[in-house]
C-alpha cells in the first residue's frame, strides 16, 4: 500500500502548567483518509515518576485523567481531517494533559506506525524490580540450631494488616518472629518495602508489649550485590525505630550464633 498522509500528537503529563515540565504518557495518531484514529496510552505512570518522583502527582487521578481524554479523542477524532482539528481540540482541554503540536507522518501499516510512535515517544522501562531470592532459613535453621527450642510454622496477627506467615521464631524473654525477606534492587522500593515491615513490626510489637508474650519482628534480608551499604544501614535504622530488627543475609552466622545463645523453652 502506498504511504497515505496522517498526523500524530503526544499526550503530555504537566504536573504544574507554569513550569512547564512533562512527561509523556501517550499519542494519537488519525489518518483521515484511511478513516483510522487511534490512542496509545501509557499502561501505567512509570515515565512521570520518574520524571517527577512519585510524591509529586496523584498516580490513581492521573491514570483516570489519561482514560478520560483517550475516550474523548475517541469519541471526536472520527470527524477530524486535518491536524488543525486536534489542536482545536486540544485548546479546548485545559488540563494538565496536553497535546504536543501535531506533525504529519506518512503512513504504511497504521496499527503499526503508532505502536512505533509509542515505543520510541512514550513507553518507558520500569526501574528493576527484581528481588533476590528470599534467604532459605530452613536449611540453616534446621541444619545448626538442632536442639535449639524453635517454633515453626507460625501465623502472627498484625492489627489491620490480617496474618503474617512466619516460618521460626524463638524465645529469649519477648517471642522473637523471623521472616525471610528478599528486597528489591531499586533502593527507592527496596526503602518503601522496608517501610511497609516497619509498620507491620512496631504494630505487632505495640498490640503486644503489655502481654505476657511480647513479640519482635527480626527480618533476615537478602539483597542484591548492587545495593548500597547506605540503603541497607537506611533499612535497618527504619526497622530499629519501629520496634523491629534486620539481619542482612550475610550475618546470619552470626545471628545463628545468636539464638543458639540466648533461646529458651
Amino acid at each position: 500500500m502506498a504511504p497515505t498522509k496522517g498526523f500524530f500528537s503526544v499526550l503530555q503529563f504537566c504536573p504544574d502548567l507554569d513550569r512547564g515540565e512533562c512527561a509523556n504518557v501517550g499519542v494519537v495518531l488519525a489518518v483521515p483518509k484511511l478513516h483510522f484514529l487511534s490512542v496509545r496510552l501509557a499502561e501505567d505512570n512509570e515515565g512521570p515518576k520518574q520524571r517527577f518522583g512519585k510524591e509529586a502527582f496523584d498516580d490513581a487521578r492521573l491514570s483516570l485523567a489519561k482514560r478520560a481524554i483517550a475516550g474523548r479523542i475517541r469519541e471526536e477524532g472520527p470527524a477530524w481531517t486535518e491536524a488543525e482539528h486536534l489542536v482545536l481540540f486540544g485548546k479546548k482541554e485545559g488540563n494538565n494533559i496536553l497535546l504536543s503540536a501535531p506533525r504529519t507522518i506518512l503512513v504504511e501499516n497504521a496499527e503499526a506506525d503508532l505502536e512505533e510512535l509509542f515505543q520510541r515517544l512514550v513507553h518507558v522501562d520500569p526501574k528493576q524490580r527484581r528481588r533476590p531470592r528470599k534467604p532459605d532459613l530452613r536449611t540453616v535453621f534446621e541444619e545448626k540450631l538442632l536442639g535449639v527450642p524453635l517454633q515453626r510454622d507460625l501465623k502472627v496477627e498484625v492489627p489491620e494488616f490480617g496474618t503474617m506467615d512466619v516460618p521460626y521464631a524463638y524465645q529469649n524473654g519477648a517471642l522473637n518472629l523471623v521472616r525471610p525477606e528478599g528486597f528489591p534492587v531499586d533502593p527507592s522500593s527496596a526503602t518503601d518495602r522496608a517501610s511497609e515491615l516497619a509498620v507491620k513490626g512496631h504494630l505487632i510489637f505495640k498490640h503486644s508489649v503489655d502481654t505476657d508474650q511480647p513479640k519482635k519482628l527480626i527480618i533476615v534480608g537478602g539483597f542484591d550485590e548492587s545495593i548500597p551499604d547506605d540503603v541497607k544501614r537506611r533499612i535497618a535504622f527504619v526497622l530499629r525505630e519501629h520496634d523491629a530488627r534486620l539481619v542482612p543475609e550475610d550475618q546470619i552466622d552470626a545471628f545463628v550464633d545468636e539464638v543458639r545463645r540466648e533461646a529458651h523453652a
